[in-house]
């Protein structure tokens, strides 16, 4: 294999999950998932401070099912997916980049 677009991630679900229904019957799920990794330690025992860092998990159809009715705020899953970015114009004519994770894989850990 050349080349691969993987991304896992382990964190806690900042939001109840968002479902949306569209019109053809599938389902997508959105979820804000929030990881945190320590910025600066006193010493090897010690971690004074964490960074966290927002992600957003679209998850489609059965995965969208299971993420909806398994996951609440609160909830710390494990996510297998992939990374995408896209651009738009937002109704003011700005250009917007946005960085999305498409999962593949949703467990919940809890």
């Amino acid at each position: 294999m050349k080349d691969r677009n993987q991304i896992q991630l382990i964190g806690y679900v900042g939001t109840d999950p968002h479902v949306k229904l569209f019109e053809n019957g599938n389902k997508r799920v959105r979820i804000m998932l929030a990881t945190h990794a320590p910025m600066h330690r006193k010493s090897d025992a010690e971690v004074v401070e964490y960074s966290t860092t927002w992600h957003t998990i679209i998850a489609w159809d059965k995965a969208a099912e299971y993420a909806a009715n398994n996951f609440l705020k609160g909830s710390h899953i494990l996510i297998d997916g992939r990374v995408i970015y896209r651009s738009f114009e937002n109704k003011f004519g700005v250009k917007k980049t946005v960085t999305e994770i498409i999962a593949y894989s949703l467990i919940n850990l809890d």
